[in-house]
């Protein structure tokens, strides 16, 4: 839900901020900075290998330390 509405601010913001309203540019440069910032921030972890377990397999999860 968050992400959306600052998508909707972003959007809205830029596209009534161009046609002259300050205030939106304002809001729409605030919400697209938030979204920057939240996508700078994220902590995804990468995926090396996916499959489907099925019953009777067997797998081992080996982990290193983050950098």
């Amino acid at each position: 839900m968050y992400a959306s509405l600052l998508r909707r601010l972003t959007t809205k913001g830029f596209r009534n901020g161009m046609s002259g309203s300050t205030p939106w540019l304002v809001v729409g440069i605030v919400a697209g900075g938030l979204r920057v910032l939240k996508h700078i921030a994220r902590d995804d972890e990468e995926v090396l290998y996916r499959t489907v377990v099925k019953a009777g397999d067997v797998f081992e999860v080996v982990s290193r330390p983050k950098k």
